[in-house]
């Protein structure tokens, strides 16, 4: 009962979440949210796959706890830290820095205590992959936004030309 109970109060806040970001926020932050959730999704899997991260429960309570916490806290707060950030480091790493310590050390912990999950590494540990994780994010979204969207808007303005001729 308690497990359900964490599982709908952290789906609440994540709906919380999504209808105060501002909305301008879910289009130009959608690649580095979708790279940021398949780089999670892959640590997940290897973290099951070597018994670093045990669910209690069978299969199925794994899958919902992940998908709870993937697409609901996870997905949100990578939103909202780039939005906060509006793209500049020192603030992005500051965010996350403060953010990921919170998760990192009382949040698992609760959560542990809880019996919700059973993490197999250190904090200091978790920490140091999920900040590694932040800085990584912000390294793809400016590649993204140097590399990807200018070759985008671009093809997008021949295109527009070609077919007013």
């Amino acid at each position: 009962m308690l497990k359900n109970s964490i599982r709908v109060f952290i789906v609440i806040c994540s709906i919380a979440a999504a209808v105060l970001l501002p909305k301008k926020s879910y289009i130009k932050y959608l690649p580095v949210t979708l790279f940021s959730t398949s780089i999670l999704m892959f640590e997940i899997f290897y973290f099951t796959v070597h018994k670093l991260w045990k669910v209690k429960g069978s299969v199925s309570s794994m899958v919902c706890d992940t998908c709870i916490l993937i697409l609901g806290p996870y997905l949100f707060a990578s939103y909202w830290v780039f939005s906060l950030s509006k793209g500049k480091f020192l603030p992005y790493a500051l965010i996350n820095l403060v953010a990921d310590w919170i998760y990192a050390y009382p949040i698992v912990s609760l959560l542990r205590k809880l019996n919700f999950f059973k993490l197999k590494i250190s904090s200091s540990k978790f920490f140091t992959l999920i900040f590694s994780d932040a800085l990584m994010n912000f390294a793809f979204h400016k590649f993204y936004e140097k590399y990807i969207v200018p070759k985008q808007s671009s093809n997008f303005q021949e295109s527009s030309e070609a077919d007013l001729i």
